[in-house]
């Protein structure tokens, strides 16, 4: 664990001593105790440099080395001092980066199976990169997501709450996630992200590719400050997410001939528009009324065809508004990209953050990066010199395509020296998306292991069992695996822990107080110490699907659902958009299922509901949820309302070209 400390810096010359010294930024319980370590190291370095002035130092013996060699002549005594240089310079940085507080790199894939990586037993995708973060890191095998979509699992990743405190996960009837850049849905602005704790903290904060959390736009598109609401300083990447409907060419003018609703209105626009312009030149009230008429019919033309208010998927719209007005790219506030490009997209994205690393490697204060890779969510896109390498098409070239962005950010890191003083955490929003295939059928969703279920379904092991890497070079141990079960909640605590930053309502003390549901693995991390007993409830929307106690690595699961799954499978049929719902459950409430997950992690074996370890732990996990639903009433869906969750062409961004 890092703390805020003196960075001492001594150079010396023959006959002459220079101390310099600076503090790293501190909080105010850490003064009084560095100032006692102030006199000790004083008094030490005091005594180490009254040793070396009794003898030539290295350096000296050095320096009068290169001096003879240069009176010798020849180039070779320059080329040497200007690499001696550079090496000091070097050391210099590294001792800089050293004594602050540690930088934080947060890498979220989306989509992304937990089998679909070399360091989780894959073997025929390519992800040496991620491989290697495990082996110089600590990789987390029962690590959980919050959610088994995008936007709850998002926003409990950055707030280290349930989304449902807060009212952004789904009911029936409702999307299960943010489905327009121009709607009122999003995370709450009274909620307390990672990065608005590091900013306290004088962190650098940028965020870069997929948000998905509400863009907050004002009237008329302006002032949408999405990220930058929620602690961070800049922005880049995609208000919203991938789309299918992105990949595709769609027309503006679309003809639904067969519908009687369409034939009678555009005959009624046809008859206003040719009775308009007869009387074109006649000031009256009747071409005033036909003005009018000709507006509301064309409105009325335009929501008909592209918005579905009549489906039962009320929420959705066309293809060309899904490609066109939730298609953007923006950099800040400004859109940069209108439709979104895909082709290069990842290279972009990483471009940005391998930047932002450079510009910030020599700052005084650290940085935080948070990197939403736009991959592997369908749809697939990959650069053209990594497509056609893999051997599992093109689901297996964009897994391959997100690992190379993994490795340039890491190898940014290096090549700025900044490995020893940034934490990096990789992980996947949720489980694969089993059911997806594309437009010629082809599989193009990620490979769950054997973990039954997958993306959508919030109580099911695959759709939460996800991927977590942690590496801190020379502070947390290298190529380790651990089984105690942990979860995204518990980032934000975890790193402000490692980071040596005191706890919300210290950094914070402005804030109202809050519960957190995650908690600080940091010891676990360091030292293998598993943290107290706790219990992780697994959402599907507003309802709770399965419960988890876990007392070190032991952990017992009680499911409360099940899914409709096909017979012979753990998925809901195939297709493009299908995936499990959340509400077309079979209800377990009676007679739930029980796993021990340490003997049996695969649920293969339902412990038997008459035993005595059924009887007791059902119970006790029973007792925990009827106490939680009391302590912890949670507010209407925000995606129930139908006027926030619509979208809004007022609220729309638009690109200024």
């Amino acid at each position: 664990m890092v703390v805020g400390d003196e960075h001492h810096h001594q150079q010396q010359l023959k006959h002459q001593q220079h101390q310099q010294q600076g503090k790293d930024e501190v909080t105010h319980k850490e003064v009084k105790e560095l100032q006692q370590e102030k006199d000790s190291k004083q008094q030490r370095k005091s005594d180490e440099q009254h040793e070396k002035d009794e003898k030539p130092g290295e350096e000296d013996e050095q320096l009068e080395g290169e001096d003879k060699a240069s009176e010798a002549g020849g180039e070779q005594p320059v080329q040497k001092n200007e690499e001696q240089h550079q090496h000091k310079q070097h050391q210099q940085q590294h001792q800089m980066q050293k004594h602050r507080r540690p930088n934080v790199v947060v890498l979220v894939a989306d989509d992304l199976g937990i089998g679909d990586l070399g360091c989780y037993g894959n073997t025929t995708i390519n992800t040496p990169n991620i491989d290697r973060l495990a082996r110089e890191g600590v990789r987390l095998s029962h690590h959980l997501s919050a959610a088994a979509y995008c936007t709850p699992s998002r926003a409990a990743l950055l707030t280290a709450r349930y989304p449902a405190r807060y009212g952004l996960v789904a009911e029936e009837g409702t999307p299960t996630v943010i489905v327009h850049v121009a709607s009122k849905v999003g995370l709450p602005l009274d909620e307390v992200t990672l990065a608005t704790a590091l900013s306290a903290a004088n962190y650098t904060t940028a965020a870069v590719g997929k948000w998905h959390l509400g863009q907050r736009c004002g009237l008329l598109g302006q002032d949408c400050r999405g990220p930058q609401l929620h602690g961070f300083q800049s922005f880049y990447g995609l208000p919203l997410s991938l789309l299918n409907e992105m990949a595709g060419d769609h027309p503006f003018w679309i003809f639904p001939l067969s519908d009687p609703f369409y034939q009678v209105l555009v005959s009624l626009w046809l008859v206003s528009a040719v009775t308009l312009w007869l009387l074109k030149w006649r000031r009256s009230v009747v071409t005033v009324c036909l003005v009018l008429v000709t507006l509301v019919l064309a409105a009325s033309w335009f929501i008909h065809t592209h918005y579905s208010f009549h489906n039962k998927i009320w929420w959705q719209v066309s293809p060309w508004m899904d490609k066109y007005m939730n298609g953007i790219l923006m950099h800040d506030e400004k859109v940069v990209e209108q439709p979104l490009l895909l082709e290069g997209l990842s290279q972009r994205l990483v471009g940005h953050s391998v930047k932002f690393i450079a510009d910030h490697s020599q700052d005084e204060q650290p940085f935080f990066l948070y990197h939403s890779f736009a991959h592997v969510h369908t749809p697939m896109f990959t650069a053209s010199h990594m497509a056609g390498r893999s051997k599992h098409g093109r689901y297996g070239d964009n897994v391959e395509e997100m690992d190379q962005g993994v490795g340039d950010i890491l190898a940014a890191l290096e090549e700025h020296g900044l490995n020893e003083n940034t934490i990096v955490y990789f992980l996947s929003d949720h489980g694969g998306h089993l059911e997806a295939v594309d437009e010629n059928d082809q599989r193009v969703g990620g490979y769950n292991g054997h973990f039954k279920g997958g993306k959508g379904m919030g109580g099911a092991e695959g759709g939460i069992r996800v991927p977590g890497i942690y590496r801190w070079t020379g502070q947390l141990p290298a190529g380790v695996t651990m089984d105690t079960p942990t979860s995204l909640l518990d980032m934000m605590p975890t790193l402000l822990d490692l980071a040596g930053l005191p706890s919300l309502p210290d950094l914070l003390p402005h804030l109202s107080p809050r519960d957190l549901d995650g908690v600080s693995i940091a010891k676990l991390l360091t030292d293998g110490e598993p943290p107290a007993s706790r219990s992780l409830l697994h959402h599907c929307g507003r309802d709770i699907h399965a419960v988890r106690v876990i007392h070190g690595n032991l952990a017992y699961k009680m499911n409360l659902v099940g899914y409709k799954w096909q017979p012979g499978s753990t998925q809901c049929g195939w297709g493009i958009g299908t995936f499990c719902s959340c509400f077309d459950i079979e209800d377990y409430d009676y007679e739930p299922e029980l796993f021990n997950l340490k003997e049996d992690p695969y649920e293969d074996h339902p412990i038997p509901t008459n035993s005595s370890q059924y009887v007791q732990v059902t119970m006790l996990l029973k007792q925990f949820l009827a106490e939680w639903r009391v302590r912890v009433p949670y507010p209407p869906s925000q995606f129930k309302n139908v006027a926030n969750t619509m979208h809004s062409i007022w609220l729309q961004p638009f690109s200024l070209f």
